[in-house]
């Protein structure tokens, strides 16, 4: 991406972009999220923000900055709060485009144990993402994301499948449909269907709305989230 194109964000769907912010910017990403499990639980966090950097033409650093978290049981005083990890920090290098149109990046990173042990898990955890794109036509493209997590000290392996439909609905307003599982080693499986939109206040400005469902018993019932996201292209190199 040149400073002259549009902010273009990971989020507010689960798979990450596959373009690195221009050389010389710094994009701030920011939201927070609230779910509604089936057995009662409640979920919230705030604010949810990640850092992208771009340090060359084809490379990013990228992390999380550790965010709050509650989690409220129904008809419990057994509830959990506290702040997550300083997460994904890596590098994103951008392979694509390949053939012209398909965008891929790699992104290797890990999540650094700096948060509540309770909300984060114990010890580091390694991360390999693999975000892709490809325009079906001016309006349409389809996404997706394979991403291997290392957990519990790398005891055990999660695997992430994602895939997303986005349309342009003119210059300034997007929308998409999206599945995303996650199956972990000994652990019941989560699998969501999430839709959402975002839209550009100004070329480097950009809120946005997202909500989805789950579709087995472990996923939360509902969720509904909302961000606000800005990118300075005034970094000296």
């Amino acid at each position: 991406m040149d400073k002259s194109d549009d902010i273009d964000t990971n989020r507010p769907s689960f798979m990450f972009s596959p373009l690195v912010v221009p050389k010389g910017s710094v994009q701030l990403e920011n939201g927070g999220l609230y779910q509604r499990f089936q057995h009662g639980t409640n979920y919230f966090d705030a604010s949810e923000t990640q850092v992208r950097l771009g340090l060359t033409k084809r490379t990013e650093l990228q992390m999380f900055v550790p965010y709050y978290v509650s989690l409220q049981q129904k008809g419990s005083s057994d509830n959990l709060s506290g702040v997550t990890d300083l997460n994904e920090v890596g590098i994103k290098y951008q392979v694509g485009p390949i053939l012209k149109k398909l965008q891929l990046s790699v992104i290797p990173s890990v999540n650094i144990p700096t948060g509540d042990r309770a909300i984060a898990g114990p010890g580091a955890q390694g991360v390999l993402r693999a975000p892709w794109s490809y325009p079906l036509s001016s309006k349409w493209s389809i996404m997706g994301m394979q991403s291997i997590l290392l957990l519990n000290g790398g005891r055990d392996v999660q695997y992430q499948p994602d895939f997303m439909l986005n349309r342009a609905v003119g210059q300034k307003v997007s929308v998409f449909a999206e599945y995303v599982g996650f199956f972990t080693q000994q652990a019941p499986s989560l699998q969501l269907s999430h839709f959402g939109g975002v839209y550009k206040l100004k070329p480097h400005h950009q809120v946005d709305l997202h909500f989805g469902f789950g579709l087995d018993k472990t996923s939360p019932a509902a969720f509904i989230g909302t961000g606000y996201s800005y990118r300075f292209d005034r970094l000296p190199w």
